[in-house]
């Protein structure tokens, strides 16, 4: 019975592995990008106040081209419908924030005080 497992794993194993590195090997560019916009994220955080606005339009065009790269190569990418909602989320979130920051706002607005009674 141990005979016949360690074969049929190892050869599901290598199939796993064939197809992972099948579907990383056809779409290169989409994790280039995503590391690019992750990486101008990372970098806006830590600019001069002056070159923020500069920063976030850089961080937005970035995800807007994780975007479009993904809903253009959806399928041939293997690309699910929850990853593209997350690479539009993180695209509105970077729109968001670039307004709010060329606007000279904060990124987010602040909570409201909690009023006690």
């Amino acid at each position: 019975m141990m005979t016949i497992r360690m074969p049929s794993l190892a050869v599901i194993a290598l199939l796993r592995f064939c197809i992972e590195a099948n579907a990383q090997a056809l779409c290169p560019e989409v994790m280039r990008l995503r590391s690019e916009a992750q990486e101008a994220q990372k970098q806006s955080r830590t600019v001069p106040a002056l070159e923020r606005c500069y920063m976030y339009n850089r961080v937005s065009a970035a995800w807007g081209a994780v975007v479009q790269y993904a809903n253009n190569n959806r399928e041939s990418c293997n690309i699910s419908i929850p990853s593209l909602d997350d690479f539009e989320r993180y695209h509105r979130e970077a729109l968001e924030a670039r307004h709010n920051v060329c606007a000279g706002r904060p990124i987010r607005p602040y909570p409201p005080d909690i009023i006690l009674r």
